[in-house]
């Protein structure tokens, strides 16, 4: 017989007591898995709505606080901008057409206030390390500093101007020295006409040679001591003349004669409320310092890169062939056409209401004609003769086209009678068209080349270096500003172009062309180097190099940047 062990037996409440525990264990980790959830999920929210990138520079990432805090100040800004131009107005210092355009320019950054945050913070971020590079510091002084000038609204003179512009000789892109004489000589009995008592407004009038200020007396508004639209030493004269009194004679870079007036004198004046509107307007100021710091970081650098490339060094006397890149896809069998046009009445847009036997149509053909048997006899005539002649706008000055047009073909959208003349079978590049009929009057045509412009560019190249006049090359041929000047860029400084356009004519022998440059989006140059100078940059020089050096360096340095952006952001900025 097996002995029988008894077991004990568990008591009712026992086996209760252990269900209710697991119960109770399982419950609870069910609420502590719960909380868990809802502390995961108030984390992702938060993450979402704060901590969440909205792009990168160089794997520094931007949250989206930042972005919104940026935001806010960048649209207080706009606010401050829109009320200054209000009481501009109201003050007479901005006319109502002035105002205008500028709150249209604040209305577009308002529809693109997120992008253009954004952007700035990137641009932040990236300034701070090559500043740093730079071994350049900003302290609280200078963030004080800028928020007083920030505060500040600028001092102006309500400025007068008579100008007078020497002639120009037909074909001729510089003044004789007689004409320079001459201009100087109207300047000079202007100014004496104003010391004996005439009005100005009289003299301005019958003097001048400005068409945009002279019929209003020369009035050019309330001026600013920052004024790049007008001559550098002009507003210097502005802004150290006495009220009511005339300047001396002055000459201009451009070689233009001018006299100056200040009718008004408005000082600065600082808004010492301007921290205190911040606030009220609900902005933090420490953030505010921030984003300024950020702009002070940029001036310096600015200052920095651009003291650099206006010290004395080596430059080069050079001149340029440009030719654009299309903006558009070449259709098949185009040409490329340069042309003079002479409009019934020398108004193209109102050509269309002139009755075809109206004098005026005869009279443009017959100007047509005798310009094209000059041409004929003197081909190297048609880009001086479209400067000076041309009804066609853009066409004129020194700076102006010449006439040259794009690429067009036969399905080319353009007037019938000048497509059908330009894409006719058997035309020569060189040959000159008799006159012909459009709907805006009659023009002297004449055929350039065809696609593509690399093929035109490489020939030029071989002209060039051959026994051809690059100065007339550059006048048939380029489409750059400096074409009616026979391509003459001046003296060109380190930092004044693009690295590739600097790099081929510092490369280049004395006397020489250079390599063809091709850039993408922009276009396909040559250039020809006259001599070289250790000089100090100085004039329309220095101007344009304190203008574009930073842009132009800082562009370079951000493309090598590993920038992200919020795609979101990108495709809708008002978001």
């Amino acid at each position: 017989m097996k002995p029988v062990v008894k077991r004990a037996h568990k008591s009712p409440s026992d086996s209760q007591d252990r269900r209710n525990f697991y119960l109770n264990l399982g419950f609870g980790l069910v609420v502590v898995a719960a909380l868990l959830l809802l502390v995961a999920a108030a984390g992702l929210s938060f993450y979402n709505e704060h901590l969440v990138s909205t792009g990168s520079v160089n794997g520094q990432s931007i949250n989206k606080d930042e972005l919104r805090d940026r935001v806010i100040i960048e649209t207080w800004r706009l606010d401050a901008a829109e009320r200054r131009v209000a009481t501009q107005v109201g003050t007479g210092r901005l006319t109502e057409a002035e105002a205008a355009q500028q709150t249209e320019v604040i209305g577009q950054q308002r529809q693109r206030i997120v992008a253009i945050a954004l952007e700035r913070l990137i641009d932040n971020r990236l300034q701070s390390v090559l500043a740093t590079e730079q071994g350049i510091t900003v302290t609280p002084a200078d963030i004080d500093a800028r928020l007083v000038e920030e505060a500040t609204t600028p001092g102006a003179r309500h400025g007068w101007l008579i100008e007078v512009e020497p002639a120009l000789a037909e074909g001729a892109t510089e003044p004789t020295a007689t004409a320079k004489a001459e201009a100087k000589k109207k300047a000079d009995a202007a100014l004496v006409a104003l010391k004996g008592g005439t009005p100005w407004e009289d003299v301005a009038k019958t003097t001048s040679t400005d068409s945009a200020t002279a019929q209003q007396g020369g009035d050019l508004g309330f001026i600013e001591d920052d004024d790049r639209s007008l001559d550098e030493a002009f507003v210097k004269a502005l802004y150290a003349v006495a009220a009511d009194t005339p300047t001396d004679v002055l000459e201009g870079e451009d070689g233009t004669y001018r006299i100056g007036r200040v009718t008004e004198i408005v000082e600065p004046v600082v808004d010492p409320l301007f921290e205190t509107k911040l606030k009220n307007d609900g902005v933090d100021l420490a953030k505010y310092r921030t984003v300024v710091a950020g702009d002070v970081v940029r001036k310096k650098l600015e200052d920095a890169i651009v003291a650099e490339v206006i010290k004395p060094g080596p430059q080069r006397r050079a001149s340029e062939i440009y030719i654009r890149t299309p903006d558009a896809a070449i259709e098949p069998n185009s040409v490329k056409t340069r042309h003079i046009l002479y409009s019934p009445k020398n108004d193209p847009q109102g050509a269309g209401e002139v009755p075809a036997a109206d004098p005026s149509w005869a009279a443009a053909e017959k100007e047509a004609r005798a310009t094209y048997d000059r041409i004929k006899a003197n081909p190297v005539l048609f880009d001086s003769i479209a400067r000076a002649e041309s009804d066609e706008g853009t066409a004129l000055g020194v700076s102006g086209s010449g006439g040259k047009l794009g690429f067009y073909g036969p399905a080319s959208n353009l007037d019938e009678a000048f497509r059908a003349a330009i894409t006719k079978e058997g035309l020569a590049p060189g040959q000159l068209l008799e006159p012909v009929r459009s709907a805006f009057g009659w023009h002297v045509i004449q055929i350039m080349y065809r696609p593509p412009d690399a093929d035109q560019a490489t020939k030029l190249k071989g002209l060039a270096d051959g026994s051809a006049d690059f100065a007339q090359l550059a006048r048939d041929f380029s489409e750059g500003e400096s074409a009616g000047a026979g391509g003459d860029l001046g003296w060109i400084a380190r930092g004044q172009l693009d690295e590739r356009l600097l790099a081929a004519i510092f490369a280049a022998p004395l006397g020489k062309t250079t390599e063809i440059v091709t850039i993408e989006d922009d276009g396909i140059y040559l250039f020809k180097v006259a001599a070289e100078e250790t000089r100090t940059p100085e004039g329309a020089q220095l101007e344009q190099l304190r203008q574009t050096a930073f842009s132009d360096w800082y562009t370079e340095k951000k493309k090598a940047a590993t920038i992200v952006r919020d795609d979101a952001i990108s495709a809708s900025p008002t978001q």
